[in-house]
């Protein structure tokens, strides 16, 4: 397994050894990842190349398949020398993976990776433990995630959650709540944790919030498990958006987020 976290030229040539391999691409959180093969030689009798819109592990993916606009079979292709990958392909997220099992010594293949400026950034990934993120549906009928592979404190700063109709300007602090289901649809915040990628397997959730509110105080969310996710559930009524900060927690932080991951 191998993480890239940067553009270019990216080679793979096998050994004959027969050893399956993971490429696993992450690109800054505002981008989407493109990949266009240069070169391609697999044997499809002994060997096979896997490309999953996301990343997948353990038969788990991210984003996690309800909330993600494409089918697991839509997101999941195989290739080989009979079905060569287009020329160009463009993920929906910023993460994105190779796999692959080529037996026969000498094949393989070149990929080229460039970073794309998303204009409608959603699934999110964040490989860093410390930073401030902005959630938002743009007024689509949509659920957006970020995922953060560490255990966070997070602070929600900035909340419009069910309040704002698309193509309207409020400003006004309406506070927030938890009572979420209205007329209208369901539109939510939420934070949660666990040790999975996948949502139903998120164990440790914080609760709903929905409203309006600039400056939400000191308000914080601990999540001690290794997978910490902030979810936006948007039934395309409004125009939503959510901004929050996170760092690691301190130590008698652990103590006090009574984790079931």
């Amino acid at each position: 397994m191998h993480m890239a976290a940067e553009p270019g030229d990216y080679k793979f040539s096998s050994d004959g050894s027969g050893s399956v391999c993971g490429l696993y691409f992450i690109s800054p959180p505002e981008d989407v990842i493109e990949l266009q093969f240069l070169d391609f030689d697999i044997n499809c009798e002994s060997g096979l190349l896997a490309l999953v819109d996301g990343w997948e592990m353990n038969e788990e993916f991210f984003p996690s398949p309800e909330d993600h606009e494409l089918s697991l079979e839509e997101r999941y292709q195989t290739f080989c020398n009979l079905k060569k990958p287009s020329k160009t392909i463009v993920v929906s997220q910023n993460v994105a993976l190779i796999q692959h099992l080529i037996t026969e010594a000498g094949q393989g293949f070149r990929v080229r990776v460039r970073f794309v400026k998303s204009p409608q950034p959603c699934n999110v990934v964040s490989s860093t433990e410390t930073g401030i993120h902005t959630l938002k549906n743009f007024g689509s009928r949509r659920n957006c995630s970020v995922s953060i592979i560490y255990p966070e404190t997070v602070k929600l700063d900035s909340v419009d959650v069910g309040v704002t109709p698309k193509g309207v300007l409020m400003e006004a602090d309406f506070g927030i709540t938890n009572k979420c289901m209205t007329s209208n649809g369901v539109d939510f915040v939420e934070v949660m944790g666990g040790n999975s990628f996948e949502l139903n397997k998120s164990n440790d959730r914080k609760g709903i919030i929905c409203g309006m509110k600039s400056n939400t105080g000191p308000l914080e969310t601990i999540v001690g498990c290794q997978n910490t996710v902030i979810r936006l559930v948007s039934s395309g009524n409004f125009y939503n958006t959510v901004t929050f900060s996170y760092r690691p927690p301190h130590g008698e932080e652990f103590a006090m987020s009574n984790a079931v991951c």
